[in-house]
């Protein structure tokens, strides 16, 4: 392990160039020098690259020695081409604003739609540039709550997703779905069924009148005679308790509690619906579970290389 590294953003000096120019002519190694500048061997191995130029030592004989100014003025040279300026138009604007307006992240804004990082797009919210705020931000941050643990007694219900085949943890083929529900709020309501599969992302919504056991049977009935599912990953919710009751036991994966990870796919799905249906708001609808399923599944994603769930899966 190495003792020293080049924090973000400390890149070095001229000073520190005429530093290691010295250094280099008292014979000093690399890493000697990097111990002494409080930075990476790498660091002044690239630096080293950087600075060389070819200077006559004796009559005939020439090498390459490291010159703090030569390395300075290829930095400076490497800095200025490195930022290219970005003009905010009123056209790369109303593009940018629609898109935020559509719930799309600046990250598949910019890599969609403008020929803008998505960096400078935050920028240009956070500074109003945009008329856009924070408060306008996908998901704005919260403190972090207490972390959960299961009870030492904790039975699983079916299944554990320790049992579940290779196959389906590597995602090699379609048709393995994990699900969840997405609540409104701590009060009996309705909310949505959602089924992710592992492979194509692609999603599926069910508006459910209530979260119970008897109403994602239903909607899961239906789903079953739409759609080719292979085998299904829960949590240990009681909702899922009774899916034997409709789908191969055999076939039904639990996962441990509070591991939400281990449904990672349908998860990232869930915090997307929370663009449309924020907690503690009582509008979950039919059509509404449609409308946001349609949105998903016409989204691009940065795991299918940009590509939507319905490319990839209409594209086979």
């Amino acid at each position: 392990m190495q003792d020293h590294y080049t924090p973000t953003g400390k890149h070095l000096t001229i000073a520190d160039r005429r530093l290691i120019e010295r250094w280099k002519q008292e014979g000093k190694s690399n890493r000697e020098i990097a111990g002494l500048l409080g930075k990476a061997p790498q660091t002044i191995n690239n630096e080293m690259k950087r600075g060389l130029v070819l200077q006559q030592v004796r009559k005939g004989k020439f090498e390459k020695l490291y010159r703090a100014d030569r390395a300075q003025e290829v930095y400076e040279i490497n800095r200025k081409n490195s930022r290219k300026a970005v003009s905010l138009t009123k056209k790369v604007k109303e593009t940018i604003v629609h898109y935020i307006k559509l719930k799309w992240s600046p990250e598949m804004i910019s890599k969609r739609k403008v020929n803008v990082p998505q960096s400078t797009i935050y920028y240009w919210m956070d500074k109003g540039y945009l008329g856009l705020t924070k408060a306008d931000r996908l998901y704005p941050r919260k403190g972090k709550s207490p972390k959960k643990t299961a009870s030492p007694n904790f039975m699983p219900v079916g299944k554990s997703i320790e049992e579940r085949p290779e196959a389906i943890t590597q995602r090699l083929e379609a048709g393995h779905y994990e699900i969840d529900t997405v609540v409104q709020t701590r009060a009996k309501a309705p909310c949505f069924l959602t089924l992710t599969d592992r492979k194509t992302r692609y999603e599926i919504i069910r508006y459910l009148p209530s979260k119970t056991a008897q109403a994602v049977n239903e909607a899961l009935s239906s789903i079953l005679q739409e759609y080719q599912i292979t085998s299904i990953t829960a949590d240990n919710g009681a909702e899922f308790a009774r899916l034997s009751e409709i789908f191969s036991e055999e076939k039904i994966y639990y996962a441990h509690p509070y591991c939400s990870w281990e449904r990672g796919s349908n998860e990232n799905h869930n915090r997307l619906i929370r663009r449309f249906l924020p907690k503690g708001k009582t509008r979950a609808t039919r059509k509404l579970a449609t409308q946001i399923e349609w949105w998903i599944n016409n989204y691009p994603k940065r795991i299918l290389n940009y590509k939507t769930p319905r490319e990839i899966v209409f594209s086979g």
